[in-house]
């Protein structure tokens, strides 16, 4: 019997089933590189904290971009690219991989019994 269509089929459950458990996972990636950006971190220019409750300083209460502080540019662009470059690298790898057929095992031999 050929179970290449099966293997086929279990490939594309999990593919879908990897693919909707990432998704779920990205608001939180996403909000964890959004606090770096705060000015008690990298500093990144033009960061606006939504949650400020406190006055114009670099408090605990308001994370927003002070220009008096040193800003880690590199740091702010890596951010930038973080979510963008994180779902590329996901669905390049999950496609090639469903493409060698290695999100399952391979089929074992079927051998006969007496």
């Amino acid at each position: 019997m050929n179970k290449r269509g099966q293997q086929l089929m279990m490939g594309m459950l999990i593919l879908i089933a990897v693919v909707i458990i990432f998704v779920a996972t990205l608001p939180a990636i996403a909000e964890i590189a959004t606090d770096a950006r705060g000015c008690s971190s990298l500093n990144c220019a033009g960061y606006v904290d939504t949650d400020a409750s406190a006055a114009a300083s670099c408090a605990s209460g308001n994370q927003t971009y002070d220009s008096t502080l040193d800003s880690n540019t590199l740091g702010c662009t890596m951010l930038d690219l973080l979510v963008p470059f994180l779902v590329l690298g996901v669905v390049i790898g999950l496609i090639t991989k469903f493409l060698h057929g290695q999100l399952t095992e391979a089929p074992q031999p079927a051998y006969p019994q007496y």
